[in-house]
């Protein structure tokens, strides 16, 4: 009697693996189709990628970069890729309250340059890019968006600039904090010129990114990402700030100055040819 209880029972639960089974099988398959029928396979071809970047963690400077990149697929997930640019840049308000500030100090007469305050222009750098994930959004109905998921690590070289907010070549006045010539003491937009101690340097960077890029037409396609650009950073420390606004060397390098990075997020666009 127990046995025959027991048949609805058994049936119910081989239905049920059944089904299972089927629905693991289908996604499977479904899995394999996305990859196998991809929009566009980009292995063998190159590709043009021109971008915008924002600053995505601000502190003493903020970052607008201009890029454009030129990569060879060796793969459909690995390609070589060389990227230059131009970035423009400026010092964030808190910089700006610091240098203001900072004149009128008499409790600061020996001090320490600030950190992290190299600002990019020109750069170039050489790299690869690693995407092992590819797969398929159907967002709308009959324009499916196909998309790969991707970290991208290289290295090059770039042009800094890099504008002290402490070390002041010419004091116009000490009270109100004014390095610069404005005529308006109260508007610093009426300057014309900033007598803060500017420096500039060639160094080596590296970049590391990761990032999505989407295609919904063969060919083209839009990327997202969050990139850092990371170098040593160089300032000096033991200023005697009476003894640099007379005209003579103070301060020495520090020892151990660390790296700057300056994390971006970019948009861009991507043509394959």
């Amino acid at each position: 009697m127990s046995t025959v209880r027991s048949l609805p029972v058994l049936a119910a639960l081989t239905l049920a693996l059944t089904a299972l089974s089927a629905a693991g099988q289908e996604e499977q398959l479904l899995e394999e189709a996305v990859v196998r029928n991809r929009l566009y396979r980009p292995a063998g071809n190159f590709e043009l990628s021109p971008s915008v970047g924002v600053s995505f963690l601000t502190y003493l400077t903020a970052h607008y970069s201009f890029n454009v990149g030129l990569a060879y697929n060796l793969f459909d997930t690995f390609a070589l890729e060389a990227r230059g640019g131009y970035a423009l840049s400026r010092h964030t308000g808190l910089a700006r309250s610091i240098s203001e500030s900072f004149l009128d100090r008499e409790d600061k007469k020996v001090t320490d340059e600030l950190e992290d305050l190299w600002r990019m222009n020109l750069h170039g750098v050489v790299g690869v890019r690693w995407a092992p994930v590819y797969g398929k959004l159907s967002l709308l109905a009959d324009v499916p968006a196909h998309f790969q998921a991707y970290l991208w690590a290289g290295g090059g070289v770039a042009s800094l600039k890099r504008e002290s907010l402490i070390q002041c070549g010419q004091v116009v006045d000490r009270s109100l904090g004014i390095c610069d010539d404005r005529t308006d003491p109260l508007d610093r937009s009426t300057a014309n010129e900033r007598f803060w101690v500017k420096e500039s340097r060639a160094a080596p960077v590296v970049s590391v990114a990761v990032g999505l890029r989407f295609f919904a037409f063969e060919r083209h396609g839009v990327k997202l990402e969050i990139r850092d650009w990371a170098f040593r950073d160089d300032y000096r420390v033991g200023l005697v700030r009476d003894e640099w606004e007379a005209g003579r060397e103070t301060g020495e390098p520090a020892s151990n100055p660390g790296f700057t990075h300056l994390v971006q997020f970019d948009v861009g666009y991507t043509f394959l040819f």
